[in-house]
């Protein structure tokens, strides 16, 4: 494309589900569209990366979707005719320190620290069913942090480090990060904690791909007008003036729209300056959220050896540099492995330390929770993504609010700034935080901007959401 571009109807900015979605659907009701990506690849925080051996693929990023209330997600798994996995629940799980307990049950704490952790986690599930997704209000909880309100409700320490896994494993950050009021909020989106946290039918880890999660963006990506997806092409400079918006990239490149959908976490936007600036709830957002620390190292064997254990694969820990671990196998293909993931300040930590001590950390901790030691310390091939120091995420696996953001301005999150829309798994209403959020985001963006121009009608699109 020329340094100039001719004036199109829609310029998305970002090629990950969201952004994707967006253009796929401002293209099929008859707009002219053209995707911004910074990458040299489509996907954002889809990536799928082929084993050494050509025994499967591992999933970096994003990893599970289900077949019943993600509804997107799998409509898009039959439409490219991807295959699932089932993620592995059979056998016990291991809490660090504790010991083995059935999965769906509690770990054996000590004394009444089990129950204390049970009516805690009730507590907070039977408060998540009260949110209004769309007027999320609920007494005082958004002027407290996600720790205090824990021990608001007699959280005794075992009940507060469970919080922790909770807070560290979904979003990489610690329960002080966030409000009390956006972690309700945020459950409830994808059903509840209960069913946002489960790994069976109905939770938000109940399948995996087997040709990975990538396959979802390169699909869309793929059904796009072709010469629609420009990589290589971050976006510095977005201008605008009644009726039309002027985009700069890196290298100088200017693009013109008269609409811009634009796909990157609220953190990011300070990434690009905005003529005339935001301000207002818009610009309170960008300078209040922050992207959570979330890592994966996944840890390819032979054979799956502790499930010879009778184990899951399924453990947590309140301490050492991962939260916790998943047994992220393809059996078909010959390919098993550990995903484990570490979280919050223990990832910042574990973060700054050589490649080779940060994997002999994580070695160390499997063998100290599974045991086993002869097989665990034979990995044939090991992946490692902190998503905190890849250039265009600057975290994973999207933005949370601290205290009194979400009353005082979470309103402002899904609203346009002129004419620039905005998306995003974290501007969802449901499974906030996931793919399907990511991609239910794309289809109200592009609704928006269809609409705005007119072609709505025409387009029989409807995202209803």
């Amino acid at each position: 494309m020329s340094l100039k571009s001719p004036k199109l109807d829609v310029i998305v900015i970002g090629a990950g589900l969201s952004g994707l979605q967006a253009a796929h659907d401002v293209q099929k009701a008859g707009l002219s569209c053209v995707v911004l990506e910074a990458r040299d690849r489509v996907g954002g925080k889809t990536w799928s990366l082929p084993c050494a051996n050509g025994k499967g693929v591992v999933d970096a990023g994003a990893a599970w979707i289900n077949d019943t209330n993600q509804s997107k997600m799998f409509a898009l798994t039959k439409r490219f005719g991807l295959e699932t996995i089932t993620q592995r629940t059979e056998g016990n799980c291991l809490a660090h320190d504790v010991g083995a307990f059935p999965y769906g049950g509690i770990p054996p704490f000590l004394g009444d620290d089990g129950e204390n952790m049970r009516q805690v986690r009730d507590k907070i599930e039977e408060l998540c069913q009260k949110i209004d997704l769309r007027k999320p209000a609920l007494e005082n909880y958004d002027t407290m942090n996600f720790e205090e309100f824990v021990r608001h409700l007699g959280g005794k320490e075992v009940a507060f480090q469970t919080a922790r896994v909770w807070t560290k494993a979904m979003l990489g950050c610690e329960p002080s990060e966030m409000s009390a009021l956006w972690f309700l909020d945020y459950c409830k989106s994808g059903g509840g904690l209960m069913q946002t946290r489960s790994d069976m039918k109905h939770g938000g880890q109940y399948l995996r791909i087997k040709k990975g999660t990538q396959s979802f963006s390169k699909g869309l990506a793929a059904a796009l007008h072709p010469g629609s997806v420009l990589l290589n092409t971050p976006v510095t400079n977005i201008q605008q003036t009644p009726g039309d918006c002027t985009v700069i990239t890196k290298s100088g490149s200017v693009f013109y729209s008269k609409k811009v959908i634009l796909s990157v976490p609220t953190p990011l936007y300070k990434d690009i300056t905005f003529t005339p600036p935001l301000s207002g709830a818009k610009l309170a957002l960008t300078n209040s959220t922050t992207l959570g620390c979330t890592s994966k190292m996944i840890l390819c064997y032979e054979k799956p050896w502790w499930r010879s254990q009778n184990l899951s694969g399924m453990t947590q820990s309140f301490r050492g540099p991962y939260t916790i671990t998943r047994d992220t196998s393809n059996d078909s293909a010959g390919h098993y492995s550990l995903t484990s993931m570490p979280g919050a300040d223990a990832a910042r930590a574990w973060g700054k330390l050589p490649a080779h001590e940060r994997r002999a950390q994580i070695l160390a901790q499997v063998v100290e929770i599974f045991g086993n030691a002869e097989e665990a310390y034979r990995p044939i091939e090991i992946f490692e993504m902190e998503w905190s120091k890849e250039e265009f995420s600057k975290g994973c696996p999207c933005p949370v609010m601290p205290p009194n953001a979400l009353s005082n301005w979470g309103h402002a999150l899904r609203e346009p700034f002129g004419d620039v829309h905005f998306v995003g798994t974290e501007t969802a209403y449901e499974w906030k935080g996931y793919m399907e959020g990511a991609v239910r985001s794309g289809e109200r963006g592009a609704e928006e901007v269809v609409l705005a121009l007119g072609k709505l009608a025409a387009s029989g699109i409807s995202a209803k959401l």
